[in-house]
């Protein structure tokens, strides 16, 4: 059988050769949400159960490779039919005239076994490329709704809330003879066992679970009344309804009569002629998956003597650990217990800026053992593709490997240990007396992941490795034990990087590229079957390496001759040398643990800050390839200006300013650094503006290097994507960037207009009118302190640009006060309107009905624009109203859902589900919150604020945290509500603890570069400014004694703060007269001692610097002049 297309008007089924659906279109719209392939077949689905008393449930698949039916064709129909234990089927797939779909089945048999149905559909709602960016992203904003029908029992629609183009597809599906019970999200009806058992859990449930759960994988799955035959034929009509464009909210399932004329149409009709085909099948002996058995504590300790910062259950079974060289070890009994299965990204080389392509790969716990491959821009470059479900349902993609063990081709699944290190990733497979060990690792001088395969006990087994990939073999280049992969002809990919190729190469026992026909029952001579999977078989082995080198290059460089062993080494050294080896200290022997976990987390942290800078992408959110203009300048800035890399930070600010719009001045919200720098936004929130005139003042506040401003740079133009001809200063860039912000005041006032949005992403104006009449008080005070910055920075060297831009400061402070500080609490936005201002998300909010947003109280204490009561009374609500235990969040209850339908903003009033932003606790914001416990001189509250968001042993720090990955930075803590509805009703649990929340997305984002500076700059307290040391150390008040090491201007240094009456200075043994030293006051407190460079030049026994310094214990702003 060929692929079988069926068309009515604008809906299209498409059918692979195995029989099971690819995909199911109206128009763009695609209404599944992966598409099939041969190999893996189709989530769409329809599954006999058999429901015998006191046994187990027995199901069956009627559709696909893995079914047991004979497939026939008609000209509009395709059925099933067969025979399973003693009951014949048969189900005929047909479209209606009016975008729907049926699956008529009938059913027959002698026994008296109690029978049911259950039909499956992945659910995709969107366009082919919005679904390729991010399933799990898509499926956030489709809304599904449940409706009960006395005669025909349950009806599950779907709504897609972000435009699609310019509609909001829907659909519909039900039975026409009575559903009874019903699930809405893939994670219900596979469950996170079925990584083990490719086994769907619901499918042994006597019942689906009937709860509508909006998460990341749409998927319905819809169960049919129970039958017992007793010789009669049952029938059960299952449907699909689709709608191209459903503007309003769903408050009822479209009318069943118009379904149901459409199915009476289609069993009026002439009967249809049915020819049998030759359908495609998996063989049997390719399905199962081998997972590792469990390892037992003396083999743990045996494999890992040094272990540290140990993970239990409840039941204190040992679940995770971190070992040698801060290396994070995984047990198989962790994963099962998390819904986010564990995963790892790790970098080749040792770059630092973007002037060359970064090599990555991704891995998952599960058996993915590479994928997303990728040379430089992480959405087109990749060789190898993403994995597409988080529930390693589809196995064709990414990189797999197979044992084969007595005739049977042993897919390898979770192991029995999962180690990630910095640069390298091991699953260990404890298997019938065996420790099988497969490592992926990068190198430091090449371009060049190596995979490795070996077994501990030098048994031999025949491999097999498959990839899919998205290159093509260049064939002519083929060898022995080699290939290349090119770009393939009329991409985008040939066009802006002609030379990117892979080469592949295998070591250690003779290989093969085998035919896909392998995986098939025999009969199958297709030649251009699975095009894009590549398979290779191997002779026996106990050992196997298989490398793969990219390059953007004519010529690829040397393989190279690096050991595993000195790679790693390499690597950590790199990223210590990176973060300066930061560390902390206390002498005080109490809970040791509190600093373990920081410092061990500085590592990854800076392993994720580099994943950000250098190569964008994350453990969900595998696209990106971009820079966020707020984003870089924050996490990769703030980074590299907290351990004193000023030359890196330096190269992102010139790169930055190229692409700055020539036409306005302004900057996209993203864009792409590479070749492909054509791709960006093509709009910015109102707050973007604000950030490149920032991190110049920082860097010039800290470095004093004012020759940045004379630097020439293009601009990008707009129109074209192309760099400018024209160059300018850096200053005259500047000049260009604030005669935008003046440009765009609310008419009257030197407050910044709202734009498409500020920092928080989901409070996009809905209406049009709101970003020119709305200003955000956060992006406001942000602004302030941005020109602020600069004009301090540049006053002796442009006195004239310096005295203007503070007078606009001040002009900025002066509207601020007048227009947006009221009583204790300042608003989230105010509303021009009507000749007055209205304040917009305020205790005297009418309109959204929420209260108290937390980025404008921090901001407006950061940026020093409120008053020293101002600022208590800000923290004092801040903790009434917004802190919870797993954080502080951005607003006191979530924006309004009223079925995805938008009134005052997009994304907050869109999403169906409530997670990320949507939760409000973005992790990102919580970090921002403790800087600003750290400008009030909080040392407890920052040290507790920086302490629930570190992810190793969160269970110890946050008892409502669910388990989640201890080496990865997760962006969001999600309260564990399974609908919009129940987090709007039940939301105050969550600050009483009483419910759950869970890890969000992970180590795409800003937040690890912020982090990082926090624990350095405002809890260490080592600043920089105009290249003098400043000492202000915020220390937690249960420490007597507390430090760490970083370095100044590259000499080490190492502080200790010690609590004491009066305060002393010593550096290298010699006291410091303190009468002499300024101290970087601000509003709120003395701030730290100034030590000039000069002094510290003349401390030159040694190159390190040894200070110690006897502090004042003081919290809070009491001890404020």
């Amino acid at each position: 059988m060929a692929n079988k297309t069926f068309q009515k008007g604008d809906l299209i089924a498409r059918f692979l050769p195995t029989g099971a659906l690819e995909k199911l279109t109206l128009k763009e719209i695609q209404m599944n949400q992966l598409v099939g392939n041969p190999f893996d077949g189709s989530l769409s689905n329809l599954y006999l159960r058999v429901k015998e008393e006191g046994q187990k449930i027995r199901s069956y698949p009627l559709i696909g490779s893995q079914s047991q039916s004979k497939v026939s064709l008609a000209e509009d129909a395709i059925k099933w039919s067969g025979k399973i234990e003693t009951f014949r089927y048969e189900v005929v797939f047909q479209l209606g005239q009016n975008n729907t779909w049926f699956y008529d089945v009938r059913v027959s048999g002698q026994n008296q076994e109690t029978i049911d149905l259950i039909l499956t559909q992945d659910i995709g709602l969107a366009l082919p490329g919005a679904l390729l960016a991010n399933e799990a992203y898509v499926s956030q904003y489709v809304d599904y709704r449940v409706f009960f029908n006395q005669e025909s029992g349950v009806h599950v629609t779907a709504r897609q809330n972000q435009k699609q183009g310019t509609t909001n597809p829907y659909m519909q599906m039900g039975t026409l003879t009575g559903a009874t019970a019903y699930t809405t999200d893939g994670y219900q009806f596979f469950g996170k066992s079925y990584k083990w058992t490719n086994q769907a859990e619901a499918l042994l449930q006597e019942h689906l679970v009937s709860e509508v759960y909006q998460y990341e994988f749409g998927f319905i799955a819809l169960q049919s009344e129970d039958f017992v035959l007793n010789g009669e034929t049952q029938k059960a009509v299952f449907y699909g309804y689709a709608k191209e464009n459903h503007p309003e909210r769903v408050e009822q399932e479209e009318d069943i009569r118009l379904i149901q004329d459409d199915y009476l149409a289609l069993e009026t009709a002439a009967k249809q002629v049915f020819l049998e085909e030759t359908v495609l099948k998996r063989k049997a002996d390719t399905l199962d998956v081998l997972t590792g058995e469990t390892l037992e504590q003396e083999e743990i300790e045996k494999l890992y003597p040094e272990r540290k910062l140990e993970e239990y259950s409840e039941e204190q079974q040992l679940l995770s650990f971190f070992g040698k060289n801060n290396q994070h070890i995984v047990l198989s009994e962790k994963e099962a217990l998390t819904e986010r299965s564990h995963g790892h990204i790790i970098l080749a080389e040792k770059h630092v800026t973007i002037d060359q392509p970064t090599l990555a790969s991704t891995s998952y716990m599960y058996g993915a053992f590479q994928s997303q491959l990728v040379l430089g821009n992480t959405s087109n470059n990749s060789l190898i593709t993403n994995v597409r479900n988080p529930l390693n349902i589809f196995k064709a993609t990414g990189q797999r490997i197979y044992l084969k063990e007595n005739g049977e081709y042993l897919n390898l699944g979770v192991p029995s240990a999962y180690q990630m290190g910095l640069n390298d990733t091991k699953w260990l497979y404890k298997y019938q007396g065996d420790l099988i060990v497969v490592t992926v690792h990068t190198k430091t001088d090449a371009s060049e992941v190596d995979l490795t395969i070996e077994s501990t006990q030098e048994k031999q087994y025949e491999w097999v490795i498959t990839s899919e990939l998205l290159l093509e073999e260049l064939a002519d280049e083929r060898k022995e034990n080699q290939l290349v992969f090119g770009v393939k002809a009329k991409t985008l990919t040939q066009k802006k990087c002609p030379n990117l190729k892979y080469k592949m190469k295998w070591e250690k026992t003779h290989g093969q590229v085998a035919k896909n026909t392998m995986w098939f029952e025999s009969g199958t001579e297709s030649t251009t079957l699975l095009p894009d999977l590549l398979t290779l078989t191997f002779a026996p082995t106990a050992q196997l390496s298989l490398k793969i080198m990219g390059t953007l290059q004519e010529t690829f460089g040397e393989w190279s001759t690096q050991t595993s062993r000195q790679a790693q080494e390499d690597f950590q050294e790199h990223l210590q040398s990176l973060h300066r080896r930061f560390s902390l200290t206390s002498n005080q022997k109490k809970n040791p643990e509190a600093i373990e976990r920081m410092n061990t987390i500085v590592d990854w942290y800076t392993l994720d800050m580099l994943i950000h800078y250098l190569s964008p992408h994350g453990l969900e959110q595998f696209g990106g390839a971009a820079w966020g203009t707020r984003d870089v300048c924050q996490g990769p800035f703030e980074f590299f200006m907290a351990t004193q890399h000023f030359d890196i930070a330096r190269e992102i600010l010139l790169h930055l300013f190229r692409h700055q719009f020539i036409e306005d001045g302004n900057w996209p919200q993203w864009f792409m650094f590479d070749q492909y720098h054509e791709t960006m936004a093509d709009e910015s929130h109102g707050d973007i503006i604000v950030w490149p005139l920032k991190v110049v003042g920082d860097y010039l506040r800290a470095t004093n290097d004012v020759s940045i401003l004379a630097e020439t740079l293009p601009y990008m133009v707009k129109e074209t994507g192309q760099f400018s001809e024209e160059k300018e200063t850096l200053f005259d860039h500047l000049k260009r960037e604030i005669q935008y912000i003046e440009s765009h005041f609310l008419p009257g006032t030197k407050l910044s207009c709202y734009g498409d949005g500020d920092w928080d992403d989901t409070l996009q104006p809905a209406d049009a009118r709101l970003k020119k009449d709305m200003a955000s008080t956060w992006t406001v005070a942000l602004t302030y302190v941005a020109l602020k910055t600069l004009a301090d920075a540049i006053v002796t060297t442009h006195q004239q640009e310096s005295k203007q831009w503070a007078t606009l400061a001040k002009e900025i402070q002066a509207d601020y006060n007048q227009y947006m500080v009221n009583q204790e609490v300042l608003p989230g936005f105010v509303l021009h309107e009507q000749e007055q201002f209205d304040y917009i998300i305020h205790p005297s909010d009418t309109k959204t009905g929420i209260h108290y947003r937390l980025l404008p109280m921090i901001q407006s204490i950061t940026s020093e624009l409120s008053e020293k009561n101002k600022a208590a009374q800000y923290l004092d609500t801040i903790q009434e109203k917004l802190l919870f235990p797993d954080g502080v969040h951005l607003m006191n209850k979530p924006a309004p859902y009223s079925g995805g339908v938008s009134t005052y903003f997009k994304r907050a009033e869109q999403a169906a589900n409530f997670g990320r932003e949507i939760g409000l606790q973005y992790v990102h914001a919580h970090i921002r919150y403790s800087e600003t416990l750290s400008k009030v001189g909080l040392g407890s509250q920052m040290w507790q604020a920086l302490s629930v968001i570190n992810p190793i042993l969160i269970e110890k720090y946050v008892p409502n945290a669910q388990i989640r990955q201890s080496n990865a930075y997760f962006s969001s803590s999600d309260g564990d509500f399974k609908t919009r509805y129940e987090a709007a009703r039940d939301f105050h649990l969550l600050q009483s603890g009483q419910r759950q929340v869970k890890g969000g997305w992970r180590v795409y984002s800003s937040g690890p570069g912020i982090y990082l500076n926090q624990l350095m700059t405002n809890l260490l307290g080592i600043k920089i400014k105009n290249q003098d040391l400043v000492l202000d150390p915020v220390v937690p008040e249960a420490y007597e004694s507390f430090g760490g090491q970083l370095y100044y201007l590259n000499r080490p240094l190492k502080l200790e703060v010690r609590m004491a009456q009066t305060e002393r200075l010593i550096i290298n043994d010699t006291p410091i007269d303190l009468s002499q030293l300024e101290r970087d006051f601000n509003l709120y407190r003395e701030g730290g001692y100034i030590i000039p460079k000069e002094l510290l030049a003349t401390i030159t026994e040694t190159d390190e610097l040894l200070i110690v310094y006897e502090k004042k214990k003081t919290e809070g702003m009491a001890d404020t002049k």
